[in-house]
């Protein structure tokens, strides 16, 4: 009987479980055993996963990525915000009916009477 169980997690989330004479793993998983070791489960859903995200490849596509990179982005944010101490905002001025807003003024062009003359220079002798 061999003296250890196959430590590797495949990729359905249970474990490979053979017998095998090495600590590292079973004559198919001993290769994979320091990759393994770097696996921990996927915040989202808790599949084992690599990733330096720590989403697995079903939550890291492209959308869902920028989606979460965005929320902790903001999620920090909030705690540098709370961090700064509160400044008091000034008063909002409100208009009442005392206070007319201004109206904008309207400018007409003036128009200019003409007798429909021609007022050429007489260039070509016409």
């Amino acid at each position: 009987m061999a003296p250890y169980t196959c430590p590797y997690i495949k990729r359905d989330g249970t474990i490979c479980g053979n017998n095998c004479w090495l600590p590292e793993g079973c004559y198919r998983h001993w290769k994979l055993y320091e990759k393994n070791s770097k696996k921990r489960p996927c915040l989202i859903c808790g599949f084992p996963t690599d990733a330096d995200l720590g989403y697995c490849s079903k939550n890291c596509s492209k959308y869902s990525a920028k989606y979460h990179s965005h929320k902790n982005r903001m999620r920090q944010k909030r705690k540098a915000e709370a961090r700064q101490p509160g400044i008091p905002e000034a008063p909002i001025f409100e208009l009442s009916n005392v206070v007319r807003p201004l109206q904008p003024r309207i400018y007409e062009n003036p128009v200019s009477e003409s007798n429909d003359e021609d007022f050429g220079l007489d260039l070509f002798g016409d």
